[in-house]
């Protein structure tokens, strides 16, 4: 494994914590306030849009060693970016966000080094698209309680930066997956985005450039962990997102609701609402979750395990996930009607 690269780590540390300056200073003048509204989880007006961060981290990687990413993912990446902080700074129609992800996701999935051809890699393609749409929207969906996102990011790289490092094949010889110089220079700015937004009351908010930024990242990083390692099972390093914004997304789609319009009906944000848990104290819990997870896939799993032994973990975890989600939403539900409704959900 080729020694870490500090110098350029230092650089690039250094320039996303000037960025950081920088854009606390000009984010009243670009309009990147958010406002609190009836079904927002802040009281004041807060600034958001630090994400973008992630982005300049990204470019300074690229500009420092551009032969070491994949072109599909750069131009992907750049594309849902920019889209994320023009839309973070004038509201833009959903189905036009969704066209650019859709046209960003394409870009880094035609560029992934797939084994299969013709049906095959076109079914492969076609899910990997459906899976990245879900990811990318469910990131976006939990930015909604502080330390959250970042907290959990920080978990799935650092999960995704001991596997590059420990990677091997049948034959016990390396496999990484990335540079590992990349993914932690991905952890430098939500570090630094942490000292904004993991504390009380959060002097900054990732926006949607940050949540979209980071969660296609982590797309493209668990696609090429599942290529160089064959093994679905890893699928699980970010099931605690998954099973909330999803199960939730699925519920309220069955009620005809649209799913789009701001909402308090993530468990999530029921446990700060309706159960009156600090916002710091969710998102503790939600890591030391996820953390639980990670931990049992990271050393207690082995790397290769067959297929169906893979299936059945996943199949296991998804259902164990789905059976605390049902009962804890159940258990937020019995707490509003024993107060009468009185409890604003």
């Amino acid at each position: 494994m080729d020694a870490l690269n500090l110098n350029f780590l230092a650089v690039s540390s250094a320039a996303v914590g000037l960025s950081a300056i920088v854009f606390m200073r000009l984010a009243n003048v670009w309009g990147l306030v958010a406002h609190p509204n009836s079904r927002s989880s802040h009281g004041t007006p807060t600034v958001t849009g630090m994400g973008v961060l992630v982005p300049i981290a990204v470019l300074v990687y690229y500009l420092w060693q551009p032969q070491s990413l994949n072109l599909g993912f750069f131009l992907g990446f750049t594309i849902v970016s920019v889209i994320s902080f023009i839309d973070d700074v004038y509201f833009l129609k959903h189905s036009l966000r969704l066209l650019f992800q859709c046209l960003g996701l394409g870009l880094m999935i035609l560029f992934l080094p797939f084994q299969s051809t013709g049906i095959e890699i076109i079914a492969i393609g076609t899910a990997g698209l459906i899976l990245g749409i879900g990811v990318i929207n469910a990131y976006n969906f939990m930015d909604g309680v502080n330390g959250m996102l970042t907290l959990h990011s920080i978990l799935v790289l650092l999960s995704f930066l001991f596997l590059n490092e420990n990677l091997t094949d049948f034959e016990n010889n390396a496999r990484p997956f990335t540079d590992s110089d990349f993914i932690i220079n991905l952890i430098i700015p939500l570090a630094i985005f942490a000292l904004f937004n993991v504390r009380v009351h959060a002097k900054a908010f990732i926006g949607d450039v940050g949540a979209i930024s980071i969660a296609f990242v982590i797309l493209y990083l668990m696609f090429s962990l599942l290529l160089q390692s064959g093994n679905y099972a890893y699928l699980l390093l970010f099931s605690i997102f998954g099973a909330d914004a999803g199960l939730t997304v699925c519920y309220k789609l069955i009620l005809g609701e649209n799913i789009f319009v701001p909402h308090r009906d993530f468990l999530f944000k029921k446990l700060v609402h309706i159960k009156k848990l600090s916002h710091l104290k969710v998102s503790v819990y939600y890591l030391f979750a996820q953390t639980i997870i990670n931990v049992v896939i990271l050393f207690v799993i082995p790397q290769h395990p067959k297929l169906s032994s893979q299936l059945s973990i996943l199949f296991i975890g998804t259902v164990t996930l789905i059976a605390v989600y049902i009962l804890l939403q159940h258990q937020m539900n019995r707490i509003v009607k024993a107060a009468g409704g009185l409890i604003e959900e």
